[in-house]
């Protein structure tokens, strides 16, 4: 179920993905916006419950990425809001985050990291170079020698492998890497990261 689910998927990314990207643009006027907000759509086509009772998986894939763009146009919305405001007439209270807040958020970093540690080496090499590095498919696709489709399938399966990890290790917290280093526990960090 899960292999048909994914070819499914796959060939949906084949069919659509170059008009949605489009489609996406014209909103966002971005070209790495509109990649990274096309795989989010797929990523969330896939995390879909009940994909079986879709009629027309086209129109909801274009629905969710209407959304999504609809989203992003808001937020920068907001961020150019925020930017525009006089830091000298506001008061701030505190700048610094809570401890929880801080807490999960290194939490969540590091089972990010742990995801991403975890994804076979080639995906996990175009995902780092896409994901955190920034670079575009088309120069992923030179420096590795692959062609861009397959840059972008590696993406997809990192995302839902990641995405997948973290669900499962969220659940069950116990069950995260720890490495020991000088006699103390110690998290696995991003340091693995590293692409060279």
């Amino acid at each position: 179920m899960k292999d048909s689910r994914n070819s499914i998927l796959e060939g949906l990314y084949k069919e659509h993905s170059q008009s949605l990207k489009g489609y996406v643009y014209r909103f966002l006027r971005s070209e790495n916006e509109a990649e990274e907000l096309v795989q989010e759509t797929f990523l969330r086509y896939h995390n879909a419950k009940n994909q079986e009772d879709i009629k027309s998986p086209k129109a909801f894939l274009y629905r969710i990425a209407h959304n999504l763009a609809i989203k992003a146009l808001r937020r920068r919305k907001i961020v150019r809001f925020e930017n525009s405001l006089d830091g000298e007439h506001m008061e701030v209270k505190c700048a610094e985050p809570l401890a929880d807040q801080r807490l999960n958020s290194k939490q969540e970093f590091k089972l990010f990291c742990d995801a991403v540690w975890k994804l076979p080496p080639r995906c996990r090499q175009v995902f780092i170079l896409r994901v955190i590095k920034r670079h575009s498919y088309k120069e992923i696709a030179q420096k590795l020698e692959i062609s861009v489709s397959t840059a972008e399938k590696h993406v997809l399966k990192g995302m839902r492998d990641c995405q997948h990890y973290i669900k499962l290790h969220q659940k069950n917290p116990a069950s995260v890497p720890t490495e020991k280093r000088d006699g103390r526990k110690k998290v696995i960090g991003i340091t693995r990261l590293k692409y060279k």
